[in-house]
């Protein structure tokens, strides 16, 4: 599961600089976008990063536990997390490039990371160090 995380990781990173040179391109003039749309285009933007990091860190850092209930919690989480990363590239290709304003779309993203993080750290705790 490590593997996963990792790769999928490296994909949302490079899906990252993707995204930033599309805006680099489709928006050169920085100055003339409202406020509100440039906020809105590098929120959604670094939301990619957030998720990449979060997968990036996983991949490195992540133990799957010996106890089934555990495992699955873990592979639960890791399945949202995946979800969500999905959900918040569609977040700013909807509300960067057809909407051109908030929606729901990245909040649910955000809300299904905490979700994934947190099964996360329910399956992932132990009292036991040595893993």
């Amino acid at each position: 599961m490590s593997w996963f995380h990792l790769i999928f990781g490296l994909i949302f990173f490079f899906v990252f600089t993707t995204t930033g040179s599309f805006m680099r391109a489709d928006f050169p003039d920085k100055d003339i976008i409202p406020q509100d749309l440039r906020l809105l285009m590098r929120s959604r933007h670094i939301y990619i990063l957030f998720s990449a990091l979060i997968h990036i860190s996983l991949g490195v850092y992540l133990r799957m536990r010996a106890e089934m209930w555990r495992r699955m919690v873990q592979i639960v989480g890791s399945a949202i997390l995946a979800a969500s990363s999905c959900i918040l590239l569609w977040g700013f290709i909807v509300e960067t490039y057809y909407t051109g304003q908030f929606s729901d779309i990245s909040r649910w993203g955000i809300y299904l990371s905490l979700a994934g993080i947190g099964l996360h750290l329910i399956g992932g705790f132990s009292r036991n160090r040595e893993h």
